[in-house]
């Protein structure tokens, strides 16, 4: 099931809330014995995260969750995307060093019967009812109504946002709807602009370096950013360079290992 995506949060008798996790998006198969993950792309993952043996009493169930790694009370992404990349031989020798963690938050399928038909509170106590909190597996905390309030942990503590789901939704594979809305945690600041990539559309920003390929300028913008490569513009390779000098802000989820911006978007010019 897909989400929408709204910029402010808010709170709502109709919704409940819960943190999002930043990290590989993956339904778990379990038939009793077995444990098959799938990532959303429809990759089957359940080498790169051995460790992952649910404590469930259901004889057959399916949840749908996401798997991350902690590092500094936090998830980082490259660290799961470092294990989900890797083979399976290194995913053993490296379980014990970066473990990952499986947060979930619904079940789709228990015991011979579909749940997805079911409205999501019941789904939730479903959930509550089968599954342990153990072997790096946990449900995910959620609040009723008060989305502002959980806002204000996720700021705090800096996660990638926040997830808002109407309490009678059905669970609908492949549908994007206002039933499941994502807030993201977006960070602001005013950087250099560097110039335009002619590989992938992005504007070169960062601070004493590019540090990101911030997308999204708007046609105005993008007619001033046109007039200002037509003059001055040096092109070098895929990528066409502007003089110091010329600022810009942006909006980014957070940091990378390697001190660049993730999910770097384009506010506007800084006047």
């Amino acid at each position: 099931m897909l989400l929408e995506t709204r910029k402010k949060p808010f709170d709502s008798k109709d919704y409940l809330f819960e943190w999002k996790v930043d990290g590989i998006r993956c339904l778990m198969f379990y038939d009793g014995i077995t444990v098959r993950l799938q990532s959303r792309t429809g990759r089957d993952c359940t080498s790169a995260f051995p460790e992952l043996v649910p404590d469930i009493s259901a004889r057959e169930a399916v949840l749908d969750g996401e798997v991350t790694v902690i590092t500094n009370g936090r998830p980082d992404f490259e660290a799961v995307m470092q294990r989900y990349l890797s083979s399976s031989a290194k995913a053993n020798k490296t379980a014990w060093k970066a473990p990952v963690f499986y947060v979930v938050w619904d079940i789709l399928w228990n015991d011979g019967k579909s749940t997805m038909d079911l409205p999501l509170t019941d789904r939730k106590r479903i959930l509550a009812g089968v599954l342990g909190d153990k072997n790096g597996i946990s449900k995910i905390d959620w609040v009723d109504q008060r989305g502002i309030d959980l806002w204000h942990s996720v700021r705090e503590l800096k996660l990638e946002g926040m997830v808002a789901k109407k309490k009678n939704s059905y669970y609908t594979p492949g549908r994007r709807s206002a039933a499941w809305i994502k807030i993201k945690n977006y960070q602001e600041l005013v950087v250099n602009v560097f110039g335009y990539s002619k590989k992938d559309g992005g504007i070169l920003v960062g601070g004493d370096r590019i540090q990101g390929h911030a997308i999204g300028m708007n046609p105005d913008e993008r007619a001033v950013l046109k007039k200002l490569l037509d003059r001055y513009g040096k092109v070098e390779g895929h990528a066409i360079y502007l003089p110091s000098g010329i600022k810009g802000r942006v909006k980014f989820t957070s940091w990378t290992a390697k001190d660049n911006m993730r999910d770097c978007i384009w506010v506007g010019f800084d006047t």
